[in-house]
């Protein structure tokens, strides 16, 4: 048997690693010239596993391959791609080649803003009720111990649980892609270069449900009930599959527990509890409920998404670099009841700021633009906000002003690609910003 795997990256790298431990043969395009592949030890590894690199040359429009696996980050309208599909070749995500390997069940969440956390919450959750859970998929960054879902799936056994982030992306080829609980945390504007409409995208993020059996769980919150008949319409959310997390509330089971029992910041997290005990649920029994749900308590929450860094002065600092568009800035200041000075900026993913510009007028705080696209998201907020070229001018003149009880917050609802490698270094560069002010 012979695959071909488009796009040498992480998860690519992980499905030739498989198909060589599988005894397969690979072949791996990428239209990367070899000397300007982001990260070479790639091509090295990719090497080692036997598999035929082709770089440097359009994908083909035709291929003698029994699939192909596409990586994420190739656009789903790429002409190669809707040829070969058109022609009857295969073309499958890594998601679904790693459910087709995969001895172990498969959880899977996604969503526009907070599935990272309430990923890692279900780990967390999972293990402290004495399951085998890994942290796998699309989860970049978090802090703890995760890998790509193929490589999880390719050393799974039966009693373990894999909790996989999966994004619109990767749920773009998915034949038969059936998880045994799955949940979508929130939907709003995204990716909007990808996709040619903002139904487009939702319907992507709903095929996660679409191959589930009664037996499976759905999950989605109150706030995305707006979307279900679209979904339904489309035949993607099946009928007998769903269980709805109220937005703003925390339940598990029949019982309320009060929100400052949580350590874990902003009140959208309790909703992201909720989900991720709901979708523990069918593996844990009564006792080890209430050992998950302790965990839960205590809980602090990853790197880079509204993570507590220091306190000055009675000046709190919150690194939320993970925050990459409008609605989760929104949702990272509604979580918090003291006023913020908020850093944002950087490259702008094709979203408006316009929806925010009556919100941060009657926020108390203040709003630090900085970055490529600084004076764009100005215009939008109506051009009275101060817009720096760094992100430090932006923390220095937020951390000058700020007061006793306030909170300086980077969430820059954007990409970081004009100023940093990636969300992790903006987030690692301004802990230094605040471990340097705060020494």
């Amino acid at each position: 048997m012979s695959v071909a795997i488009f796009g040498l990256g992480r998860s690519g790298l992980a499905v030739a690693e498989a198909l060589q431990a599988l005894g397969k043969e690979a072949a791996v395009y990428d239209e990367t010239p070899r000397e300007r592949i982001a990260k070479p030890e790639l091509i090295e590894l990719a090497e080692k596993t036997g598999a035929r690199l082709v770089l440097g040359e359009p994908f083909r429009l035709t291929l003698d391959a029994d699939y192909v696996v596409v990586n994420p980050a190739i656009d789903h309208r790429h002409a190669a791609l809707q040829s070969l599909s058109q022609s009857g070749t295969e073309v499958i995500s890594e998601v679904e080649f790693a459910y087709r390997i995969s001895k172990a069940p498969i959880i899977a969440v996604t969503g526009t803003n907070g599935k990272s956390t309430t990923t890692a919450m279900t780990v967390v959750a999972l293990r402290a009720a004495g399951k085998d859970a890994i942290l796998c998929g699309n989860i970049f960054g978090s802090g703890l111990d995760e890998q790509p879902l193929t490589s999880a799936a390719l050393h799974s056994t039966e009693d373990q649980i894999l909790v996989a982030e999966v994004s619109s992306f990767q749920l773009e080829w998915i034949p038969t892609f059936r998880p045994r609980a799955a949940a979508i945390v929130s939907l709003s504007p995204d990716h909007l270069d990808r996709y040619d409409s903002f139904e487009q995208y939702v319907e992507t993020k709903y095929k996660i449900f679409r191959n589930q059996m009664p037996s499976d769980i759905a999950v989605t919150t109150d706030d995305n009930q707006s979307f279900e008949s679209l979904a339904r319409r489309k035949r993607i959310l099946p009928d007998e599959c769903r269980d709805s997390v109220p937005y703003g509330a925390f339940i598990a089971g029949s019982g309320e527990i009060p929100a400052p029992e949580f350590c874990i910041l902003g009140r959208h997290n309790l909703v992201n509890i909720s989900i991720a005990l709901t979708l523990a649920r069918p593996f844990l029994d009564d006792a080890e409920m209430e050992l998950a749900i302790q965990a839960l308590k205590e809980f602090p929450g990853l790197a880079h998404r509204m993570e507590f860094v220091a306190e000055k002065r009675g000046i709190r600092f919150i690194n939320n670099s993970m925050c990459t568009n409008p609605a989760a800035v929104r949702a990272s200041l509604e979580s918090i009841d003291v006023p913020v000075r908020v850093l944002v900026g950087g490259v702008n993913k094709d979203l408006s700021f316009a929806n925010l510009r009556e919100f941060f007028a009657e926020r108390p705080g203040g709003v630090y633009l900085f970055g490529r696209d600084a004076e764009q998201i100005n215009r939008e907020l109506g051009g009275n906000y101060p817009v720096w070229c760094t992100m430090k001018e932006a923390f220095d003149a937020a951390t000058n002003e700020a007061k006793d009880g306030e909170i300086v917050m980077l969430a820059p609802g954007c990409a970081s690609m004009d100023q940093f490698r990636d969300f992790r270094h903006r987030g690692d560069v301004f802990r230094t910003y605040v471990m340097d002010w705060t020494a």
